[in-house]
């Protein structure tokens, strides 16, 4: 800001002098040189003499530090359950590799992707219950909800592409028995059903910046 003001200050003076060159009236000339000036000091006296703010009392300090243990608490619990929806697509993955690599029958895909539904369904249902505490404050429960209807959303998503899988891999609905066909299907099921990109970080963020004790 001190750098934009002395960039100004600098063009009124070229301009004073382009004027006092050209102003055939001089009084005009001095009447805008006065009136700049006082332009000038006025905008320069409220930049240098910014009233300092006020830095947070003792009790805002203390429902900063007792919103940040609130949500600390509840994050904990949310991140554990997102940890296992990385674990889940990471595993839903490993079995159709494993299987396009032929490392695994159809049969074994199939049995590892029901134990796969049930671990995405108990995740699923996990996260439900994950309701964000009553006692944070209005702005920072919003963020939570935001972020938790996002991942229930995701989770959602996540649980219907292994079901499609686990439907591809029975043995019972097999329309071919050409292996590379197979795999071929299950990677496209799972690329076609998969869910998108899950992102929280504007929440995050803001959360973040509610969160943090000013420093004084």
């Amino acid at each position: 800001m001190a750098i934009v003001f002395i960039a100004a200050v600098l063009i009124c003076l070229l301009l004073l002098l382009v004027l006092y060159r050209n102003l055939p009236n001089k009084k005009v000339f001095y009447g805008f040189c006065l009136v700049l000036a006082l332009t000038i000091g006025a905008i320069g006296q409220s930049l240098l003499f910014q009233p300092k703010a006020e830095p947070p009392s003792e009790i805002a300090l203390r429902r900063i530090a007792a919103q940040q243990q609130i949500f600390d608490d509840w994050y904990t619990s949310y991140k554990k359950q997102l940890d296992s929806l990385d674990y889940n697509w990471a595993q839903g993955q490993k079995i159709v590799n494993d299987y396009h690599n032929d490392n695994i029958s159809l049969n074994t895909a199939y049995t590892r992707l029901n134990l796969l539904e049930h671990q995405a369904q108990v995740t699923n249902q996990e996260l439900s219950k994950l309701a964000p505490p009553i006692s944070l404050d209005d702005t920072n429960y919003d963020l939570a909800a935001s972020i938790l209807n996002k991942t229930i959303a995701y989770s959602e998503k996540q649980l219907a592409a292994i079901t499609a899988l686990k439907a591809n891999a029975n043995p019972a609905n097999l329309s071919t028995d050409n292996h590379e066909e197979e795999s071929r299907i299950l990677r496209e099921t799972m690329l076609r059903n998969g869910p998108d990109a899950l992102f929280t970080a504007a929440e995050t963020n803001s959360l973040r910046q509610n969160l943090t004790i000013p420093e004084n």
